[in-house]
């Protein structure tokens, strides 16, 4: 595609913007308003098919003036409210989906949007409330999510790249959109309400979780919580030696976490190689493990009820780690969902196309308008897919 068109491209991008179809702040919505402009403006317009705008189309989003990085953009919300004292994690929060997909929110983006001042679960991207009939109303600020859009990998002859087992290889690439939710909008009827089977009390669903683990042994000896990753085996004080039973849960669910990543299971680094305490590593799957925790407590009910200790150099030790690494509280999110998924025996299709082939703590965030700003899509996909 010739430089013209990629012009055409970007006016037309602006032109979305300038007529409030999206808001000027926030352009970065991908999916609905990406689908949009290729089959409904490029096409008629420049006579190009879907194929040759798919990499001009990234090229166009990513030369506005929003291109942060993601990343420091969620760490330092984080950072804000450990900062007043608040550790966010430590927070119940409720289960939230997008309306339009229904598809729930998981890790970081679980989170995020789960523990905000919103009553509604549902949420929505600009575009989609448009799509529902109704709209966001005047002065709303959105939320980012975060997500990843995988691309097969391709040598400098455009063949498919195999894995040791034959499959086909995958790019992960970090994108991120804008969503409001349903209290934010005007015009969109919330669903009907489900009924929701009734739960077991909240230390039964905890002690099932264990129980449904089945990870390694769990013995009840000493006087402090570990998991060695030599032996396999979570050793925990007596919960009598506990304040409550929901403290007893949490740290056990904490060491669970650990055991998630043993060899065996989820082969994570900070758990199968010998890790220096303090060092990066070691930070990195503590905090996976306090985020593991935390979604086991919070899926049990008993994160509210448990007690913490959240000493001035607590908060600010979390504060050191994540100004140092700005992806750090997003990939050990996800490995920390990975945890959860595993003890709760959920799986879930991007999970098991692309486990063993990504490896999240080392997903980039491409800077798009670099790697796809080239003539042709074959060049385009040749140079991507390196």
């Amino acid at each position: 595609m010739n430089s013209a068109r990629t012009f055409l491209l970007d006016a037309c991008f602006w032109e979305h913007i300038d007529a409030g179809a999206i808001p000027e702040e926030t352009p970065l919505l991908m999916g609905n308003f990406e689908n949009h402009l290729l089959t409904e403006v490029l096409g008629p317009r420049f006579g190009i098919t879907t194929a040759e705008a798919e990499f001009e189309v990234e090229a166009a989003q990513q030369r506005v003036d929003t291109m942060k990085d993601i990343h420091a953009v969620i760490t330092e919300r984080f950072i804000d409210q450990l900062r007043a004292g608040c550790v966010p994690w430590q927070r119940p929060w409720q289960s939230v989906q997008n309306l339009v997909s229904k598809k729930a929110y998981r890790g970081i983006n679980s989170l995020m949007l789960g523990s905000t001042q919103f009553n509604s679960p549902f949420w929505m991207t600009f575009l989609q409330a448009r799509e529902l009939g109704g709209g966001v109303r005047e002065g709303e600020k959105s939320s980012p999510v975060i997500y990843y859009k995988f691309l097969e990998k391709r040598d400098d002859e455009g063949n498919i790249v195999l894995t040791a087992k034959g499959q086909p290889a995958f790019i992960p690439l970090v994108r991120w959109s804008n969503v409001f939710n349903l209290e934010q909008t005007e015009g969109i009827a919330a669903p009907a309400p489900t009924i929701v089977p009734e739960q077991l009390p909240a230390l039964e669903r905890a002690e099932a979780l264990v129980r449904q683990a089945d990870l390694c042994p769990i013995r009840q000896e000493g006087f402090a919580a570990a998991y060695s990753p030599h032996d396999d085996v979570i050793r925990m004080p007596s919960p009598r030696m506990f304040r409550s039973r929901e403290d007893y849960y949490h740290t056990l669910n904490h060491e669970m976490t650990h055991a998630t990543g043993h060899v065996t299971r989820l082969n994570r680094e900070g758990v199968t190689n010998p890790i220096r305490f303090g060092s990066e590593r070691y930070s990195k799957e503590e905090l996976i493990a306090e985020l593991g925790a935390a979604f086991l407590s919070n899926e049990a009910g008993i994160l509210d009820q448990v007690r913490f200790d959240n000493s001035a150099a607590y908060l600010q030790s979390w504060i050191r780690n994540l100004e140092q690494d700005p992806a750090l509280i997003v990939s050990a999110a996800s490995h920390a969902q990975r945890s959860f998924d595993w003890v709760t025996g959920r799986r879930h299709e991007e999970q098991e196309n692309f486990e063993e082939e990504v490896q999240v703590a080392q997903v980039p965030v491409l800077e798009l308008g670099k790697e796809f700003h080239l003539s042709t899509p074959s060049r385009a996909a040749t140079r991507l897919h390196r």
